[in-house]
């Protein structure tokens, strides 16, 4: 027993040996020179320091990184005035992840990451000046799976991609000028793909060619171009296809035959779209859908039959549409759990409307002109536990109009059957509540005189997100050219700042009676009822998202470089009144620096 324990022993000091050698050869930690300068941070890992630099010193400091070997996990240069990536830039130095955004790069040398081929994972250039994608500088990166060259210049493209095989698994080339692709632009890497993003360029088709037997592609992200309709055979062989976002185009038709008989797609973002009809979506080509957002179209009905074959759909989104009528049983047999039907122009609600939607928890019909409810309408559905019908036209309810489980919670503010003298905001269960917090501003306009039912509502999209904003959520310590200045190496994140909620529950007045006698009152559970009136998140805020997430025949880096810059300066900047002139050659400025009593060099990194 005791032999064995002392090899357990000298086995583990081994081990501990071996890492500590093996950290010490490759010079893995934050160097003692970065502790006395406000250009970078330095956060050390096992795997490698974190180096963030911002402001135009940040090449500096990458010049003294390079002067022996290092591991880094990552390194980010931002905001330096950086106009060219030279040959060998990151000679020395194996780095994991290099982030290059926010500062004027409109060159990178083939060569430019010589040396980082079986180390650079994750690169990223976004808010640049590129012009096209760097096809020979990105071919020898064998190891490199996700890049990112959003908002910048890159125009149609016309010849492959990429020249040889990389197992690219993200590739974010949204934000750009992108007006067509070449059919073989990604043939290097379709079977690698998993998640393309093309958002808010100017395609005006699907690039069905280009994608097809991209056989690991997983999402297809289009939002925010200039598509009209989903062609036959545009999005067939991507069996591993999972999720579409193709909001904000001007898409009216998905033809039959636009996907593949055995796909898998389950979320579909067809929002903000020119959507007239249901029936034009082709919604029975997508039969293992789960969640559907049609929202923000121009659709007035919904027809019987058009979602039976959805066995799996959950969420439906239909909000600001123009929609009138619904067919009865429009939603039976499929398992429905989200209804989302606000700002329409429905005006009644059926008894039969929500026939064998068994399954719904939340439904909202807020914003439409409803006038009647009719009695029994949601009492079949025992799972049914947040109803809106806020900001309708409800003047009085008949008894059972609103009867459901005693875990219901219907919201019924902003009608005007809250201006009567029995009139209640929310009903829980079979209770009914008066909230005096409530404004009751239709009370304060002629809503007995408002016989006009207003359709399509006049209500805008979202609309598109600024394409190329800065976040300012990073440090921008700079520190002016010739000045140095010393403090101390930031090691440490601050701590996030405690939202304190202070809630106080509104008060319930007394009983009255009126029309609404039938109903019981009690004292409501405000911390449930708002719990349960709170919209749903996002089904896949994972993703996007992430999201909310997420790139010639000679290629164009080869013939703007005709030799390798000279090694024997590490950087090589311009004057001001040169940068000045330079900045007028292009009408796409991204944050183009205030001039200030600092000096604006532009940068060029090199050996």
């Amino acid at each position: 027993m005791w032999p064995s324990n002392k090899l357990m022993l000298l086995k583990f000091i081994f081990v501990i040996l071996c890492i500590t050698i093996h950290l010490s050869s490759i010079n893995g930690i934050c160097p003692d020179f970065m502790k006395n300068q406000t250009v970078c941070t330095c956060t050390n890992f096992i795997d490698g320091p974190i180096i963030k630099c911002f402001g135009p010193e940040g090449p500096t400091i990458v010049d003294k990184l390079k002067k022996k070997p290092m591991e880094i996990r990552e390194l980010a240069i931002e905001k330096a005035n950086i106009i060219e990536i030279g040959a060998r830039a990151f000679k020395n130095l194996k780095i994991k992840k290099l982030v290059l955004d926010n500062n004027k790069i409109k060159l990178i040398h083939p060569d430019a990451f010589k040396g980082l081929e079986n180390a650079l994972v994750d690169l990223s250039i976004n808010m640049n000046k590129l012009s096209y994608i760097p096809t020979s500088a990105l071919e020898h990166l064998k190891v490199l799976s996700i890049l990112s060259i959003r908002c910048n210049m890159i125009s149609d493209i016309k010849d492959i991609a990429f020249k040889s095989k990389l197992n690219l698994i993200d590739l974010n080339l949204s934000c750009n000028q992108i007006c067509s692709i070449h059919d073989d632009a990604f043939v290097n890497i379709k079977h690698s793909i998993q998640n393309l993003v093309l958002d808010q360029n100017c395609l005006k088709k699907v690039p069905g060619k280009s994608i097809n037997n991209m056989t690991n592609l997983i999402g297809l992200h289009m939002k925010y171009n200039n598509i009209k309709k989903i062609e036959e055979g545009d999005l067939t062989d991507l069996q591993s296809l999972n999720i579409i976002t193709a909001t904000g185009n001007k898409i009216e038709l998905i033809e039959q035959g636009a996907v593949g008989k055995n796909n898998s797609i389950k979320y579909i973002y067809l929002g903000d779209n020119a959507f007239t009809k249901l029936e034009n979506c082709n919604l029975s080509n997508f039969k293992e859908v789960e969640v559907i957002d049609l929202s923000y179209n121009k659709i007035t009905e919904v027809p019987a039959n058009v979602f039976t074959q959805l066995e799996h759909l959950q969420h439906l989104n239909l909000e600001a549409n123009a929609i009138r009528d619904i067919s009865n049983g429009a939603f039976d047999g499929i398992p429905l759990l989200l209804l989302w039907l606000p700002h329409n122009c429905l005006s009644m609600i059926s008894a039969s409307m929500f026939k064998g939607a068994l399954f719904l928890r939340q439904v909202s019909l807020a914003h439409n002109n409803i006038h009647i409810v009719q009695p029994l309408s949601f009492a079949h559905l025992a799972n049914l536990h947040t109803l809106d019908l806020s900001f309708n036209k409800i003047k009085n309810l008949q008894p059972g109009a609103i009867d459901g489980s005693d875990y219901l919670t219907v919201r019924l503010q902003e009608n005007p059957m809250v201006c009567s003298q029995d009139g209640f905001h929310v009903m829980n269960g079979h209770d009914a509540i008066n909230l005096t917090t409530e404004p009751n501003n239709i009370c304060k306009t002629e809503y007995n005189h408002d016989f006009i039912d207003i359709c399509p509502k006049k209500i805008s999209a979202p609309g598109t997100q600024p394409c190329c904003t800065q976040k300012v959520s990073k440090p921008t310590t700079t520190t002016p050219i010739p000045i140095k200045k010393k403090t101390k190496l930031i090691l440490s994140t601050p701590k996030p700042k405690v939202k304190i909620l202070d809630m106080h529950p509104p008060q319930v007045v007394p009983d009255s009676a009126g029309s609404n006698m039938h109903i019981k009152r009690r004292k409501f559970n405000m911390e449930r009822f708002w719990r349960l009136s709170k919209r749903p998140t996002e089904p896949l805020s994972g993703m996007t998202k992430s999201t909310e997430t997420t790139p010639e025949p000679k290629s164009v880096d080869e013939e703007k470089f005709g030799s390798v810059p000279g090694e024997h300066n590490e950087l090589k900047s311009t004057s001001l009144a040169d940068t000045k002139r330079k900045s007028d050659d292009s009408n796409f400025n991204l944050d183009a620096p205030v001039a200030t009593i600092e000096k604006d060099a532009h940068v060029a990194l090199t050996a």
